[in-house]
């Protein structure tokens, strides 16, 4: 039977993202609407890990299921590492991403250096308290104009240079090969497999342990009379003590033989 996880979304592209990936591993991974719930966690971190974490926490505490959340952001070096983690929300969460990418183009006008990259942040949080992280980035510069009609948010203005496209212009297939968040769904799917390996093997391990002491041999005394095995562990001592036996004999001392040098040796005669 698989096991369930909760993704702390309400997007169902990043559900069947997640689904996608982690089908591998045996895990069935559900939305909180699937659940009967509503996920409204306030993302107070000062880093994508941090809000990550958070979603996570907060969606496990509530369903008692593994849970995991996710937090991305485009970062532009000439604007102080900005948008970041306010990227879904600069320039007011009322405007849309048309809107958004306008603004941003003009932040940097004039601007020598567009340099920018993608973040993205995917915590994993369980119930006994066990946490796992993955973080990605996607290095770029900001595009003069918006260009391409695919993804979302930031994609149309991201220009990836390898690539000599904006993640705009590539395929899902493109961008998810070479994306922030592609990266870091791998990186995240190949911690959860270790994981989830290494906590089988500690089950494993543990019932073993627990089968050998079920079926460890009792001796005839401890089996009939606990009380009396331990009233004779306790008394051993003072019964060796009275018993000759367990008295050591001391040896006789040995002298070792030496020769008699006191003894005059004999002069013999001599004949002349």
């Amino acid at each position: 039977m698989s096991e369930k996880f909760v993704l702390a979304t309400h997007n169902p592209g990043k559900l069947r993202e997640m689904r996608e990936i982690l089908s591998e591993l045996g895990v069935e991974v559900v939305s909180p609407e699937e659940l009967g719930l509503t996920v409204d966690v306030e993302e107070t971190g000062e880093t994508f890990a941090e809000n990550a974490m958070l979603k996570a926490k907060a969606v496990c505490a509530q369903t008692g299921l593994p849970a995991i959340g996710d937090d991305s952001g485009l970062c532009v070096d000439v604007l102080n590492g900005g948008p970041g983690v306010y990227s879904a929300r600069y320039g007011g969460e009322s405007i849309s991403d048309g809107e958004r990418n306008k603004l941003l183009l003009e932040s940097v006008k004039g601007q020598g250096r567009r340099d920018a990259h993608f973040t993205c942040a995917i915590a994993c949080a369980f119930p006994n308290g066990d946490t796992l992280t993955a973080e990605e980035q996607c290095n770029g510069v900001i595009s003069y104009i918006p260009m391409g009609t695919g993804g979302f948010g930031y994609d149309p203005v991201f220009n990836y240079p390898p690539k000599l496209k904006t993640f705009a212009q590539m395929t899902p297939e493109e961008k998810s090969e070479v994306s922030h968040r592609g990266k870091a769904l791998r990186a995240f799917a190949e911690t959860l497999g270790a994981y989830l390996s290494e906590r089988a093997w500690n089950e494993l391990e543990a019932e073993k342990q627990r089968a050998e002491e079920e079926t460890a041999p009792e001796t005839p005394e401890t089996a009939e009379n606990p009380e009396a095995a331990a009233e004779i562990t306790e008394t051993a001592p003072e019964a060796a003590a009275e018993t000759p036996e367990a008295v050591p004999k001391k040896r006789p001392k040995t002298v070792p033989h030496r020769p008699n040098y006191s003894q005059k040796k004999k002069k013999r005669k001599r004949h002349h």
